[in-house]
Order: C-alpha cells, then structure tokens, then sequence
C-alpha cells in the first residue's frame, strides 16, 4: 500500500466529517446543486479507495469528485453541511457559515490533491515539454 499524500489525507479527513449515508439530505442537495447525482453518489467508495491508496488514481479522483460536487454550493447545501460539521445545539444556529467554510476549505483541499498526485518527475517532464520550461 503506497502512502497517502498530505493533500489526500486532509481531504479524506474533511470528507469523513460528514454523514457517510447516501440517503442524507446533504447528498441530495449536493447533487442537486450540482446536477450529477451518479458522481455524488459515487464519493463514498472513493473515500475509502483513497484511505487505502487504491487504486493509484483514487485521491485524482475523489478530488474531481469534490470539487464537482461542492464547487458551487447553494445556500440549501451550505447549510447541510454546517449542521454536519458543527452539531447545531439550542444555544447556536450553525447557519451556512461552517458549510460555507468547510466547502471552500474541501474545494482548496481538492485542488491540492490535483496539484500533488503526479510524481515529480511527471511534473517536470510536463512543465518541460509542456510549458517550453527548461530544467
């Protein structure tokens, strides 16, 4: 099993603060913000592949995923997913503040993960070739 990257790790780790069943309002919301109910559904198993480190394109595409599916969340979604992360309690309403943290903090994790998980010598091969960078 190959390590998990920095990246990967803290998107899993976002990923785990919300409700792992499908069936949750978040999921429909997300999916409805989105228009791609397959992908939504879909982030659960990716969750785990990428926790394993399989397959090798697991954190690729759990991040697609992630970024697809809350990239442009609604207000609806937003507050979904404050209630998740933050159990909202008589003394506070959560409101769509932590969602909208939390969103934007997954969304930059994603792009981490896009940005990390080819190897270096992919990267610079590509800026090379690419870019018409030297090395």
């Amino acid at each position: 099993m190959q390590k998990m990257l920095p990246a990967a790790e803290r998107l899993v780790r976002l990923m785990l603060l919300l409700p792992s069943d499908p069936r949750e309002p978040l999921w429909n919301s997300a999916a409805d913000d989105c228009g791609d109910l397959p992908t939504v559904m879909s982030i659960h198993g990716w969750v785990g592949d990428t926790a394993k480190m399989w397959p090798e394109g697991a954190p690729r595409t759990l991040a697609e995923m992630v970024l697809i599916a809350f990239g442009n969340p609604s207000e609806a979604t937003l507050r979904l997913l404050s209630q998740a992360v933050v159990t909202p309690n008589s003394r506070a309403d959560t409101g769509t503040g932590v969602g909208a943290a939390w969103a934007a903090r997954a969304c930059e994790t994603a792009i981490d993960v896009l940005a990390e998980v080819d190897p270096l010598e992919e990267v610079l091969e590509r800026a090379k070739t690419d870019w018409s960078l030297d090395s």
